[in-house]
């Protein structure tokens, strides 16, 4: 017969010590690093204090089990105690924080207390089971804080997978999101205080993004062309508990003038962006040029993130662990890009080709970038989304969206690979790669599409002619 169970686990993580405090003692975040919790709320909206309630849900077998915690004890960045009551049961969680040399060491201790006495036989089972889930748990938390010991790599498997183009093109799906989406979970506590730019963050995609970033507690600039809608996301995601915030720029990144301008204003207001996430797309189905004389899908798309990116190049260097993200297409799979593709004409437009050829800019851009950059800490990352249901899609391309309309990811699936390279310490460790589902993905599937180093200086110098930049070599 027996009635207590108790465990201790240490795990160090490179984070800093404050950082890990903040985010354990918000007990809401549980959810993310122990699988048994289906769902934790805050049950007052102070910042976490002594007395903050919190219910949570737990999982055990088939049945969920309803559970109350309050945090009965707290030293700032050193010590937290929480006391949990489910029925029949009492937990009492001790965490203890030292600040060393390489982050924080983290020691959890964990009290469970049983009502009445446990029969002998299962008794033992079940703690062993106890025990064994605490220890995946801990292991759990530290790779959210700190990544894997293997980084990510582009394994033969995946390439050929994308190479057979029927089971690459599955994975577009959102089958394919829920086969990935669990791979190399983060915390929420990177995204912590990070300044994070998205272009393009008003609907689809971007928006879901944005609203994932802010309540994982970013400050996020959103930029966008309309007023109307910035002033609503706003509005819609001020509200935010004490956790991320908003601001909003106005800009039509199809005008390279009003890209400077942005740039001005953001160097301007933040001396250090930690992330900057080149979101904004278009897709015309039909030849248009801008008032600057630039075809606007390219502009928008490709020369537009380049003059941003290479603008905003001071503070991203101030962070000292930055990344950019650079939001590609699948399509770009059937395209190739050379310098002398940045100037369609409108003879032999054809709008989806000139988006994927956009697209195609950007994934080159990204290892190029990635080479460049590294010794300022710089990552940098392209990504395709999947198929996506979003209202660009069904307008630019109505017949593709109705014959897959089954098939679509949510906006919310098509972002989570965004949301994850923005703090992923994995990711931050392999930059310069392509990427769908949190996994590196081939970045060529057809041999006409890739590009030689000489295509990539041409492309690069190219642009710094249109944008009116200086080389950097």
């Amino acid at each position: 017969m027996g009635n207590l169970w108790q465990i201790r686990k240490v795990i160090d993580t490179d984070q800093p010590v404050q950082r890990v405090f903040d985010y354990l003692c918000d007990w809401e975040r549980v959810t993310e690093w122990d699988t048994s919790v289906v769902s934790a709320r805050r049950l007052s909206l102070q910042v976490p204090r002594v007395g903050s309630r919190f219910a949570l849900s737990l999982r055990f077998g088939w049945n969920r089990v309803p559970m109350n915690y309050t945090i009965t004890a707290m030293q700032p960045y050193h010590f937290l105690e929480l006391e949990g009551r489910g029925p029949h049961f009492r937990a009492v969680d001790r965490i203890r924080l030292e600040s060393v040399s390489s982050g924080t060491r983290l020691s959890y201790a964990i009290e469970v207390r049983f009502d009445r006495d446990q029969h002998t036989a299962m008794n033992m089972v079940t703690e062993y089971l106890f025990g064994r889930h605490a220890e995946r748990t801990m292991r759990r938390l530290r790779r959210m804080l700190t990544g894997s010991t293997k980084p990510p790599r582009l394994t033969t498997a995946t390439r050929l997978a994308d190479q057979s183009i029927f089971l690459g093109l599955i994975g577009f799906t959102r089958l394919g999101y829920c086969l990935g989406k669990h791979r190399r979970p983060v915390a929420s506590a990177l995204y912590a205080g990070r300044t994070i730019v998205l272009t393009g963050g008003t609907s689809g995609i971007g928006k879901a993004a944005a609203r994932e970033l802010v309540h994982r507690g970013a400050h996020l600039i959103v930029v966008g062309r309309n007023a109307e809608k910035l002033t609503r996301l706003q509005r819609e995601l001020q509200p935010n508990h004490g956790r991320g915030r908003i601001a909003t720029e106005l800009a039509d990144l199809s005008l390279m003038a009003d890209v400077r301008d942005l740039a001005g204003r953001l160097l301007g207001r933040h001396e250090r962006i930690d992330v900057l996430i080149n979101n904004a797309g278009a897709l015309f189905n039909h030849y248009r040029q801008t008032a600057e004389g630039l075809e606007a899908t390219m502009a928008t798309d490709l020369v537009s993130p380049y003059l941003l990116t290479r603008q905003l190049l001071p503070a991203l260097k101030a962070s000292g662990d930055a990344r950019i993200i650079n939001v590609a297409s699948g399509g770009m799979y059937t395209q190739g890009l050379r310098a002398n593709s940045l100037h369609p004409v409108p003879s032999d437009y054809d709008g989806p080709t000139v988006y994927a050829r956009a697209k195609r800019g950007l994934v080159i851009l990204a290892a190029a970038w990635a080479r460049q950059w590294a010794g300022f800490g710089i990552s940098v990352h392209a990504m395709h989304p999947g198929w996506v249901d979003t209202p660009g899609l069904e307008k630019s391309l109505p017949t593709f969206h109705r014959q897959l309309a089954a098939c679509l990811r949510s906006a919310e699936q098509g972002a989570d690979t965004i949301v994850w390279l923005a703090a992923s310490p994995d990711a931050h460790r392999a930059s310069g790669h392509f990427w769908l589902d949190r996994k590196i993905r081939a970045t060529h599937v057809f041999g006409h599409t890739a590009t030689s180093r000489k295509d990539q200086r041409e492309l690069i110098q190219a642009l710094d002619t249109l944008t009116d930049l200086p080389s950097i070599r």
